[in-house]
Parts: structure tokens; C-alpha cells; sequence
């Protein structure tokens, strides 16, 4: 492994600052950039270097990280202000982009970096921020084999495991996609169920022992189910607008492939439900309140 690799991190909130972290304890010079700078400066004593803009992390950066929450927050880091990121990486850089980004647009970021001479990787994450402080992430990687390589000991550090799924950074795209909409349809059925056994009498939490300790023990079930049996969903692990974004996204690839999804479309009603509620920044796991609300049902 190149153990002072310049890796350089934009975004260093819940999920950026644990994998900043693990970086730093396996050896690379790591540099952070967030908008909040307090965030960033937290890293300071374990080693990090903090710059004042992005484009400071981009000059110095062998792989340039970025862990933000899609395509727009993504593009006005890193070509809006009249400055381009990305032209700003040394030969041979490769920018990883592990938020949740379209297919679109993560197929326009690989041919703006492929015309600038820059490799391109989308490694979006499956994991909460306990799972990024312990490394015990999940990556869906999609970029070429060569790129993939060479940034395999990073994805090591902060990861379990990392998944190659093809060549072309869309890949992941889809991939990542699917994933969360499988969580939301998991959310929506939780919701009615719930609503169904507290309207009925049962006490929801003899419900949620019952079901996470039999058929349903996945995490999802019970970190998403105790949300729902407590009507708890702050602090956010991911909030409810970036959910919407994402099953809008499901839907309009999708679609794109000649894929009707009428499930999906009635997921991305109840999400749109829970932002009208005023539960915008909670997270997701809030949608279950859509049944509740809709049962008669108190919620918090």
C-alpha cells in the first residue's frame, strides 16, 4: 500500500468523518474540506489537514473523495463558483464519489472526468455513521477494473467489503438505487403493519420482539422497526427529502429502462406525504407515521 497516498475528503459529516478517520489510522495523509468548518476541524488532532476551499483539497489529492448527499450538492462543489475540481487534480487523479448520485448524472461526471484525463468511481454506501466510525461499511463500486485497483487499500480501510459491480460507474448507480428502494418499500410495509397491531390492541413493541427475532431479524428490521415502535426518528441517519430524491430517481431510471414500477410510485406518495406532515428532516423510517396518521393513530 502507498501509505502517504494524498487522500483528500469533501464532506465530512456523519458518514465523511468516520471514514476520514479510518484513513488517518491506516496511514494516509489525509486532507478535509466541509462547508462546516467545525466539522472538518474535529480531524485536526488526529492528524487531518483542513483546507479553507475545495479546490485546496483537489491540487494536493491523489484520490479525491467526495461524500455529499447528491447530484446537486456534487456539482455546485465541483464546478460552480468558476473554479472546476477537476481539472484541478494532478495526472492521474481519481475522483470516488460515494453519495447517492443519479444514473444520469453519474454517467455525465464519467465522460467530463474520462475528456480531463481523470478516472471516475462511483462507490456509494450502504451503512449508517456507527458502521463508518468501524469501518463495517458496504461499497457498491462501479469504475473501471484499473481504477478499482488502485484504490482498493482505501476502500479496505474504510469498509468490510466493497462489491465490483461493472465497469461503468452507472452501475453502482442502479444498484445503490435498488437497494434503498427495497428499504423504502420495507419502511411502507412496516408503517401499515404497525398500524394495524396498535389500532387491534397489541402492544407494538410485543409485535416488533415477535418479528425481529423470527422472520424479519435483518438490521433493517430492527434499527428502522424500534423508529417506528418509539415514533423516534431524530436525529437522522438519512433524512426523509433525501429519500424522495432517491426513489424519484428509481423511478425515472426505471422507467428509462422500460420498467413500470406502480409499487415505487406508491412509495414515492407516501414520502411525499411525510414531507407535507412537516417531517422533512427527520428520518425516513418517519414515513411510518403516513399509516398511523391515516388509522387515527397518535404519533409524536
Amino acid at each position: 500500500m502507498e501509505k502517504r497516498m494524498k487522500v483528500g475528503f469533501i464532506g465530512v459529516g456523519i458518514m465523511g468523518s468516520g471514514m476520514a478517520r479510518n484513513l488517518l489510522k491506516a496511514g494516509y495523509d489525509v486532507t478535509v474540506y466541509n462547508r462546516t468548518r467545525s466539522k472538518a476541524e474535529s480531524l485536526s488532532s488526529e492528524g487531518a489537514n483542513i483546507a479553507d476551499e475545495p479546490v485546496d483539497v483537489a491540487k494536493i489529492s491523489d484520490i479525491l473523495i467526495t461524500v455529499l448527499e447528491g447530484d446537486k450538492s456534487v456539482e455546485e462543489v465541483l464546478f460552480n463558483g468558476g473554479i472546476d475540481l477537476i481539472s484541478n487534480l494532478p495526472e492521474n487523479a481519481i475522483h470516488i464519489s460515494m453519495e447517492t448520485i443519479s444514473v444520469n448524472y453519474s454517467r455525465l461526471l464519467n465522460e467530463n472526468h474520462k475528456k480531463k484525463g481523470k478516472g471516475f468511481i462511483a462507490a456509494p454506501i450502504i451503512g449508517r455513521g456507527d458502521a463508518a466510525e468501524a469501518g463495517e461499511l458496504t461499497l457498491i463500486v462501479g469504475g473501471s477494473a484499473i481504477d478499482v485497483d488502485r484504490c482498493s487499500s482505501v476502500f479496505d480501510a474504510i469498509s468490510k467489503n466493497f462489491v465490483h459491480v461493472g465497469e461503468a460507474p452507472d452501475m453502482a448507480a442502479f444498484v445503490k438505487l435498488s437497494n434503498n428502494y427495497l428499504i423504502a418499500g420495507a419502511l411502507g410495509a412496516m408503517g401499515e403493519a404497525f398500524a394495524v397491531v396498535r389500532k387491534a390492541g397489541v402492544d407494538p413493541q410485543v409485535f416488533y420482539d415477535l418479528i425481529t427475532t423470527t422472520m424479519f431479524s435483518a438490521p433493517i428490521y430492527k434499527y428502522y422497526g424500534s423508529n417506528v415502535v418509539n415514533d423516534i426518528h431524530s436525529p437522522p441517519n438519512f433524512r426523509t427529502e433525501l429519500g424522495l430524491k432517491d426513489i424519484t430517481q428509481m423511478i425515472d431510471s426505471a422507467a428509462n429502462l422500460g420498467v413500470p414500477m406502480p409499487l415505487g410510485e406508491l412509495l414515492q406518495g407516501q414520502i411525499s406525504q411525510t414531507i407535507d406532515a412537516g417531517d422533512r428532516d427527520l428520518d425516513w423510517s418517519a414515513m411510518a407515521r403516513v399509516a398511523a396518521r391515516a388509522a387515527g393513530l397518535e404519533v409524536k
